[in-house]
């Protein structure tokens, strides 16, 4: 067995002093690694947050105005059935900030145009817009609301 003197003892302590400043730098590397990284993260996760509430809202706002021009085709000319079933199935949305218009269209050589006396005829189309202002919780890119809207249109027959 080897007898271990003063100086070997000396050198192995100053290793293992070197070893734990080492540690420590390592570690407050990683502290502020972390705090640069976090709010990074959290604005990624807050902003797909926010994109996927409002692609639900205008999927929301396109099966609601489908809804509409299908009850259009159905019982043409009752306008005001229709926006009530198009705020109806645009219930998760806030209503206030909803804006409904139904009108009447013949196509012409073609193209349609909005319907004159007599309205409502077979051939014709109900048009159905919906527009929504939909509110951002986290504006920091698109500012506070952002402006979804969706058109449907089907023949009565």
């Amino acid at each position: 067995m080897r007898a271990t003197n003063s100086t070997d003892l000396e050198q192995r302590d100053e290793a293992v002093a070197a070893h734990d400043r080492k540690r420590e730098r390592g570690r407050g590397q990683a502290l502020v690694e972390f705090a640069i990284i976090l709010p990074v993260f959290f604005l990624v996760v807050a902003g797909m947050f926010d994109f996927g509430l409002g692609i639900y809202s205008d999927l929301t706002l396109v099966n609601a105005a489908r809804e509409g021009a299908r009850l259009g085709v159905i019982d043409p000319g009752n306008t005001s059935a229709i926006e009530d079933r198009v705020r109806e199935m645009a219930g998760n949305l806030d209503d206030s900030k909803l804006n409904v218009t139904v009108a009447c269209e013949r196509e012409i050589d073609g193209y349609f145009t909005a319907c004159t006396s007599p309205m409502w005829l077979p051939g014709d189309a109900t048009k159905v817009t919906v527009d929504y202002k939909y509110s951002v919780f986290f504006p920091l890119l698109f500012g506070t609301e952002i402006a979804l809207s969706s058109e449907s249109k089907m023949r009565i027959e």
